[in-house]
């Protein structure tokens, strides 16, 4: 057998193998520390049964929001959530968008939360990946992905009473700039603490905010909610109706838990 036809041979073989495990291209699932709790990968036998589609409201990033199937796609292990001009006959409002949500992190819980994606940039869209309360409680989020049209960065931030109404984004810095590939496909992590909110960007750790002694009021209120996953896209005045359809493509979620009951960093 010559040099070339066992080069062949073996590289048969270890595509073979990958098909037939069907593993994703991150498999590295396990993270020193953490316990898997639970994870979808939206393949096409468990679709969208753990998920709510996000009804239409007056915020912002839901404005748009549809449970319209055409805006929920399954397909080669991945959820495509779109985002499309309404062209409905009298429609009340310009576009249509998919988004989902499920129960994120309970109060006072040490947790860590993985979603994989990648989007296909389109003027005046923002995906976005973010924890919001379970409860209307005002303005309070923890994003761990938000994106603006072509922008080859993204926002990591958190949002509360302390650093809206109260005007204190910057003590501390409540939002990070990281910079990325939007049409390649990264991971966004947060884990939450007692004490601090802690991002990552493909298992890299780009933001820790942390709690402060202050009499201002709102400057950590994620211990005292229950916050649901949000994922999905919004649309706005300034987006390009001749670009869309815009996608969002969703390869997994994966949220963990600690090892232990020791939550030191």
């Amino acid at each position: 057998m010559t040099r070339n036809t066992i080069l062949v041979v073996i590289l048969t073989l270890v595509a073979g193998l990958a098909a037939c495990t069907g593993q994703k291209s991150d498999p590295d699932k396990f993270r020193k520390g953490w316990t898997l709790a639970w994870e979808d990968d939206f393949n096409d036998e468990t679709g969208l049964t753990a998920w709510s589609k996000i009804s239409r409201g007056k915020q912002h990033m839901s404005r748009y929001m549809s449970d319209n199937d055409a805006l929920y796609v399954l397909e080669d292990g991945l959820l495509v959530l779109r985002g499309v001009e309404n062209i409905a006959d009298g429609a009340e409002v310009p576009f249509l968008t998919g988004g989902i949500t499920r129960p994120g992190v309970s109060r006072h819980s040490v947790s860590r939360i993985e979603v994989r994606a990648r989007m296909n940039p389109v003027a005046g869209t923002i995906p976005f990946i973010s924890l919001l309360p379970s409860v209307g409680t005002g303005n309070i989020a923890i994003d761990l992905m938000e994106r603006y049209g072509y922008d080859e960065f993204l926002y990591q931030s958190v949002t509360s009473q302390y650093t809206t109404t109260e005007g204190m984004p910057d003590n501390p810095p409540s939002s990070a700039l990281v910079s990325v590939n939007p049409t390649q496909f990264h991971t966004y992590g947060v884990e939450t603490y007692p004490d601090s909110i802690v991002f990552f960007v493909d298992n890299n750790r780009t933001k820790k905010y942390p709690r402060i002694l202050t009499d201002i009021p709102g400057q950590f209120p994620f211990n005292e909610l229950d916050l649901n996953l949000f994922i999905g896209i919004r649309l706005n005045k300034d987006t390009d109706s001749t670009e869309l359809p815009v996608d969002m493509f969703i390869d997994w979620v994966r949220y963990y838990e600690p090892e232990t009951a020791d939550t030191t960093k």
